[in-house]
């Protein structure tokens, strides 16, 4: 009796333009840039309920839940105020309200800190939900950065009420705070992405980002005049009153401080900065795609 002969096995080409034809793809592989980010987009919500989940979470196992979110910047502002406006009384030259100043430097230095925290660790921190689901990995470093913008908004509101019994008249210049947020948010999401990455392959690296935003603080202006200690530096103190995150300092403080004023130039340079992390940062990101949850 003659046996039945066995199928012909397909080659790689036909059996890849089968799977293409119903719509199959290879697990795990990296999809096309536009796809990516138009599967992003339809995840939205899941973004923004990820995002809100985890700051509702954070803090709630201590006895002040929440409340931690407003009491950290604000102790944060007594230790800097002792040292800086007391003790260091040099600190104070060149600005007339250094209360208001010190506290828009430090709430909003708050959130580029904790942002570029949390981005980093964001693939390595939540890797089982990596391993079970398939999403666009980019969900991560966005809804962490969105985590964190929320949690500084009553930060931001307190900060508001310390400015108004400081004596700075309420104006419709304050609005202009939301947008120099927005910006601070777009740059703090690009290096995000390029922190997310490098900090998946190599973990250790995590350990650098506090060393590295405690660096920034002191350099960016947080609790001293940044335009008067670069005064007569030539193109140097240029560099450094210009360089990012000095710059968005000076735009949120601009907001809520009539003695700090800025130019086109500012805004400019903010969105340029902007864009220039986030474009790149997000391809960085999506490159390795991939690779996510398997190295």
């Amino acid at each position: 009796m003659q046996s039945p002969s066995r199928p012909t096995p397909l080659a790689s080409a036909d059996a890849a333009a089968l799977a293409a034809h119903h719509g199959l793809r290879k697990l795990g592989a990296r999809p096309r840039l536009g796809g990516y980010t138009a599967s992003l987009w339809r995840r939205r919500a899941f973004t923004w309920e990820l995002a809100t989940s985890d700051a509702y979470g954070k803090n709630q196992g201590s006895y002040l839940g929440q409340l931690w979110a407003l009491l950290k910047p604000l102790l944060q502002v007594g230790v800097f105020y002792l040292i800086f406006g007391v003790i260091i009384a040099a600190a104070r030259q060149g600005v007339d309200d250094f209360l208001s100043y010190l506290v828009v430097g430090v709430f909003t230095f708050e959130f580029i800190s904790s942002g570029l925290s949390s981005a980093g660790r964001s693939i390595s921190s939540k890797l089982k939900l990596v391993r079970a689901l398939e999403f666009p990995r980019a969900v991560l470093p966005i809804s962490v950065t969105l985590t964190e913008l929320i949690m500084i908004w009553p930060a931001m509101a307190v900060m508001v009420v310390i400015v108004l019994f400081r004596g700075q008249t309420p104006n419709w210049g304050w609005l202009t705070l939301i947008p120099a947020m927005f910006l601070v948010y777009t740059f703090v999401l690009g290096c995000g992405f390029f922190l997310a990455r490098v900090v998946s392959a190599t973990p250790d690296f995590a350990n650098l980002i506090p060393v590295a935003t405690q660096l920034i603080r002191y350099m960016a202006g947080v609790f001293f005049s940044l335009e008067t200690l670069a005064a007569g530096r030539g193109i140097w103190g240029e560099i450094a009153i210009h360089e990012p995150f000095a710059l968005y300092l000076t735009l949120a403080r601009s907001a809520m401080l009539e003695e700090i004023t800025v130019t086109s130039l500012h805004w400019t340079l903010g969105i340029v900065y902007a864009m220039v992390a986030l474009i790149p940062g997000y391809i960085y990101f999506w490159l390795a795609e991939a690779r996510y949850g398997r190295d």
